[in-house]
């Protein structure tokens, strides 16, 4: 049985450079009430832009609390839900990576506080999505659905600053959505589960648009801009669809299986969903296929099993493992039953 929940909207997203200046305003510009500021983040986050944005709050009827996440796991999950407790505020900002957006996002979905994104990073699609990673007691990264943003606002001047390679990994997971979609329909097909139509082609549109420019570096604005409208729209897929189906599929399966057998892991989601799309999209005989490559080529992006620090075996044990990874969502691993030597076949197509 595919679980699936309702999940609003984001309410608004907000993208320009320097939009924390100004964040309060805003804020309540969208019709935003709140008297209590909880404001999440790292040390580094904090150094690049937790004092503009703590003074963006100068109305002295605000407060604003300040907390350093130190990691995206459970304890970290749980301190912040009974600092909620604690300190009441009415709203929730998470101000940082995935790892402080995952822990922010979580804690205040399970505490029914209203949460406001802002990314420092455009690594991967959780900035507006309805979906927390969150590494348990055994190390592993587990996915958690609950509650979307009510609000993103996306600040380029930060973004700008973010390492190219965090970069690169959002181009990865965005990409990777060719990949699910592709999966998704053909579950629909085989009536093995009912998609969204609307869903899935807001998944898609992103990736289409980043396949369509011609940029040649990542933080051109250009292409700053269409990677976080595509990243949104990926984020606004799962909150229609319910689950992360849009943007999850038979790449992100491997992805999952590469954290469970091979943790704990150096590269990041993205690039691992990235690469696992080279493979996925050879098994779909995806059209895309080749676009994807040019664009690999022309930012870049890591394309090699070499990347992942994994040799050509253990991929085969990866791929095999992949299939008891979430087995009610059917994908071309499915379908296509392979054997080791199907997919060093298939490896050997894909050239990683």
């Amino acid at each position: 049985m595919v679980k699936r929940f309702k999940i609003d909207l984001p309410a608004f997203f907000e993208v320009g450079e320097h939009k924390t200046l100004t964040l309060c305003k805003i804020l309540k510009a969208h019709e935003l009430k709140f008297k209590h500021v909880l404001l999440l983040g790292d040390h580094r986050t904090f150094l690049i832009g937790g004092g503009p944005i703590s003074r963006s709050f100068e109305d002295g009827s605000i407060k604003v609390f300040k907390h350093l996440i130190s990691s995206s796991d459970e304890p970290n999950v749980e301190h912040v839900e009974n600092l909620i407790k604690e300190k009441k505020p009415d709203l929730v900002i998470g101000f940082g990576g995935g790892k402080v957006l995952d822990v922010s996002k979580l804690a205040a979905g399970n505490c029914n506080i209203k949460y406001i994104s802002i990314p420092t990073t455009l690594s991967n699609d959780g900035i507006s999505s309805p979906v927390s990673v969150i590494t348990d007691k055994n190390k592993i990264p587990v996915s958690h659905i609950t509650k979307a943003p009510c609000g993103v606002v996306v600040d380029t001047s930060i973004i700008k600053q973010a390492p190219t390679r965090h970069i690169k990994a959002g181009v990865g997971d965005l990409i990777s959505n060719l990949s699910a979609v592709f999966d998704a329909r053909l579950a629909q097909s085989k009536n093995c589960e009912k998609t969204n139509d609307t869903a899935l082609s807001l998944a898609e549109a992103g990736a289409f648009k980043l396949l369509e420019s011609n940029a040649e570096s990542v933080k051109d604005d250009e292409f700053l801009l269409i990677l976080t409208q595509g990243l949104i729209k990926s984020g606004f897929a799962m909150c229609i669809m319910g689950s992360s189906r849009p943007a999850s599929g038979s790449e992100h399966k491997i992805s999952h299986s590469i954290d469970y057998l091979y943790s704990p892991r150096k590269t990041l989601h993205g690039e691992q969903a990235g690469i696992a799309t080279l493979f996925t999209m050879v098994l779909q005989e995806n059209e895309y296929l080749q676009k994807v490559r040019a664009l690999y080529e022309r930012i870049a992006f890591p394309h090699s099993l070499k990347k992942l620090h994994l040799n050509s075996d253990q991929f085969v044990k990866t791929v095999v493992n992949a299939t008891k990874i979430r087995p009610d969502r059917y994908t071309i691993l499915e379908e296509k039953k392979l054997s080791a030597a199907d997919i060093k076949e298939a490896l050997h197509e894909a050239k990683l």
